[in-house]
């Protein structure tokens, strides 16, 4: 806070100093009074605005110096707290960059008219430095050419004024004056240099809890989405996070088909899945709303404002999306590692309902707080809306998720074990055990390696959150020296390859699940065995014999006979192939339902062996359906 005090001080002293840009004493013959031209930020804060000291056509002089007036009022507006008596100080810049002036008369320059400026009184300075103590640093009220204590004095001998030796005073003004006749009547007026907006803070339509961010103690506010990033780098982001999250949305929705539908065995892993690639869906959902309105339209409804639960229900919604999505993810993330390490182990766990109980109710009773608190936010560089409260973040969603991919990695870390011991007595291409892991096992490690990411990036942007909050200072200070503030000046945030890394991985969880799984050998099979596939090739197969046989019969069209014959024939050799395949089909199916048999039989010997071995009660009911819904981590299953 001291570099921005020191640094706004110093733009305070260039308007002061530079506003007096007549030197001493000089005469400019072309000169003129004329009235103020208007601008509001002088508007009544002019001692005498009906007589401005004017130079060049069109009243140049004026207009040129509103520029560093607008600079100096701007860093007044962040002056506040720092300095006392602003709004004197405003009616003190105003006279000393827009003079007023006086006209000669004939009797004091014979056949000349000229316009003399008056400038700002001594006791108007000191008082400025009162109010403001640092400006003494740069200040010197006792400039008599720049703050005379009582007036200015001119050579007029070449004009024809012959008192004084030709040397004619005019009295300064004294802003003070007028200051105490209308000082009830005007405020001091804020201005934010361009992007920053103004917007009134005290009134409800702009409260903070609308989406606005103010640079305390201002009514500025930050523009939206915030400066982080150049342009470039911003549309590097959105346009990786379109393709991403549409090919992720895609895929994800295929795998949710794929475990959720498709698959009539719904063993523990298919399950998790498919609640996991549901969870990605609704990530990726959001995403699609959110490009399909438009990402600022939709994060950014109004300059300055970000979406908020309050006043955008669709950010609500897609909040609420997003949320489900990214906490299906996690947990069902932390099951299947459980449901990973117990199987290789071969623990009994608890009945998988409790599973699904557990994770569902999780996800809806958040849900139901964020909903109610109204937490759901766009946020100042953020490309989702969620919560955006550090309490809420923290408490609802990093802590909880924190100790689910805790729960995850420990069950990976025992499979890795387990993995390591029986590769070391097996070889690995004989190992069936490792190899039916493999995938899950990649599955689990990817994406407790990416939240470990996502989690470390969080809290260490948590972590320097005061070293971007005095960003702001600097980027206040840059765009009220900048001559392009958009190209130039930038807030402080986390490295852009950081950001981006960041959400590229939570839009590649999409791809990465289809590449685990949706490539599988159960999937592609539980695809060719669908109702969909197997109609469209009854349908192809069924075109292909009418076509042979229609080819066939239109043949031999010469003689009634031979045709008849010909197709008599043709009919007897498929009747005979089809008997053939019948009885081959026949026998086929006999001898599975002996293998089927033999299996069963096994298979009932094996689970009454593992039932007695491990004093499991046949008598629960609960346990024969958990039973049956143990995956049996077939490679073709995985």
């Amino acid at each position: 806070m001291n570099k921005l005090k020191l640094k706004l001080l110093l733009l305070l002293v260039v308007v002061v100093v530079n506003g007096q840009n007549y030197d001493f004493g000089f005469v400019d013959p072309s000169a003129t009074c004329t009235s103020y031209f208007g601008n509001p930020l002088c508007q009544n804060r002019l001692s005498d605005s009906e007589n401005v000291y004017t130079t060049g056509e069109n009243k140049f002089s004026q207009i040129s110096s509103m520029p560093l007036i607008e600079k100096a009022f701007s860093s007044l507006t962040f002056s506040q707290g720092l300095c006392k008596d602003l709004k004197f100080i405003e009616f003190g810049i105003c006279d000393a960059g827009l003079s007023s002036c006086i006209v000669t008369t004939p009797d004091i320059t014979p056949g000349f008219n000229l316009s003399l400026s008056r400038r700002v009184c001594k006791s108007v300075c000191e008082r400025m430095i009162i109010g403001c103590k640092e400006l003494s640093a740069q200040i010197n009220c006792e400039q008599s050419f720049l703050f005379p204590s009582k007036g200015t004095t001119y050579n007029l001998t070449e004009y024809g004024y012959k008192d004084n030796n030709g040397l004619y005073t005019v009295p300064c003004i004294d802003t003070e004056i007028f200051y105490n006749k209308v000082e009830s009547t005007v405020e001091f007026i804020e201005v934010c240099p361009f992007p920053l907006l103004l917007k009134n803070s005290s009134d409800p339509k702009y409260d903070e809890k609308k989406g606005y961010t103010y640079l305390t103690p201002t009514n500025c506010v930050l523009p939206c989405p915030l400066p982080n990033y150049t342009e470039k780098q911003k549309y590097n982001v959105i346009t990786m996070s379109k393709v991403t999250s549409s090919i992720s949305f895609v895929l994800s929705l295929y795998n949710c088909i794929t475990f959720g539908i498709l698959i009539k065995k719904k063993s523990k892993y298919n399950i998790c899945i498919a609640l996991m690639t549901f969870g990605s869906c609704c990530i990726y959902l959001s995403d699609v709303i959110n490009y399909g309105i438009g990402i600022e339209k939709q994060l950014c409804p109004e300059p300055g404002r970000t979406a908020t639960q309050i006043e955008d229900p669709l950010c609500g919604f897609t909040g609420s999306i997003f949320h489900i999505g990214i906490s299906l993810c996690v947990f069902w993330a932390m099951g299947m590692g459980i449901v990973l390490y117990s199987k290789i182990k071969i623990i009994k766990l608890p009945n998988f309902r409790y599973f699904l109980i557990g994770n569902l109710s999780f996800t809806i009773i958040t849900l139901i707080i964020l909903a109610s608190a109204k937490q759901f936010k766009g946020g100042n560089g953020f490309l989702e809306c969620w919560m955006r409260d550090r309490w809420y973040v923290i408490s609802i969603f990093w802590i909880p998720c924190g100790i689910a991919t805790l729960i995850g990695i420990l069950s990976i870390c025992g499979v890795i074990y387990e993995i390591y011991k029986i590769s070391k007595n097996v070889s690995l291409k004989d190992s069936k055990v490792v190899v039916r892991e493999l995938k899950p096992f990649l599955l689990v490690v990817t994406v407790s390696g990416s939240l470990i990411y996502l989690f470390t990036f969080y809290f260490e942007s948590e972590a320097k959150y005061e070293t971007y909050k005095d960003g702001v200072q600097d980027y206040i200070l840059c765009i009220l020296t900048s001559v392009d503030p958009e190209g130039e000046c930038f807030t402080v945030g986390p490295s852009f390859n950081d950001y981006f890394m960041f959400y590229f991985l939570i839009r590649f969880f999409g791809v990465l699940f289809f590449l685990i799984f949706g490539t599988s050998e159960i999937a592609r099979k539980s695809w060719t065995e669908s109702f969909f596939v197997t109609q469209i090739k009854s349908k192809i197969s069924f075109t292909t014999f009418s076509s042979s046989r229609g080819g066939s019969g239109s043949g031999g069209d010469s003689s009634g006979v031979k045709s008849s014959s010909s197709v008599n024939s043709i009919k007897k050799i498929y009747d005979d192939d089809l008997n053939s395949k019948s009885e081959v089909v026949n026998n086929n199916n006999n001898n599975n339902n002996y293998n089927d048999n033999d299996i069963n039989n096994n298979n009932n010997n094996n689970n009454n062996n593992i039932r007695n071995n491990n004093n499991i009660d046949d008598d629960s009911s609960d346990d024969d359906d958990d039973e049956n819904m143990d995956i049996e981590l077939k490679s073709t299953d995985i």
